[in-house]
């Protein structure tokens, strides 16, 4: 019976707490809840700010990666002609770097899918042009093929 009265004095000591918050919320002015309502959107800002220049920098940290071929990577040359991709169709694990050079007549690009990978060029080639692209290759079952001439232009690759 003593912990009713004290839970009837702790209900009273705490109801002119509660008053005295939303009067001091109620007695702030509009410019004073502007501000703080701007500083609030402010401090969002910078968060969204460090996260993408932190996004930014991860991403060009891949694209560095993927452009420039490691010193120990193996070397695989690849060969468009206008129907037909040639290179070898098993290759070991590891880092790996596609020579690709469009021998045909119209412009081709490359992919390779498979293995939780799917790597393109963004811009396609030319005839006679040449690009690189490195990758670390894992164990499994891949797709190359010409975006394009997805349908003409396919070769299975088997990496162990």
């Amino acid at each position: 019976m003593k912990t009713l009265p004290l839970l009837a004095v702790a209900l009273l000591g705490a109801l002119p707490l509660s008053a005295a918050e939303e009067k001091k919320s109620a007695d702030k002015s509009l410019a004073e809840k502007t501000g703080e309502s701007l500083k609030h959107a402010g401090d969002k800002t910078v968060d969204a700010g460090r996260s993408l220049v932190n996004g930014t920098k991860k991403a060009t940290g891949a694209v560095v990666d993927a452009i420039t071929p490691g010193k120990d990577a193996k070397k695989v040359d690849v060969m468009l002609s206008d129907n037909h991709i040639g290179m070898d169709k098993s290759l070991a694990a590891g880092k790996t770097e596609f020579v690709v050079r469009n021998n045909g007549k119209d412009k081709h690009g490359f992919e390779i899918r498979g293995a939780g990978l799917d790597k393109k060029f963004m811009i396609n080639l030319g005839p006679g042009e040449e690009k690189s692209m490195s990758l670390d290759l894992k164990p499994g079952s891949y797709e190359v093929f010409c975006p394009e001439k997805e349908n003409t232009m396919k070769l299975g690759l088997s990496v162990h």
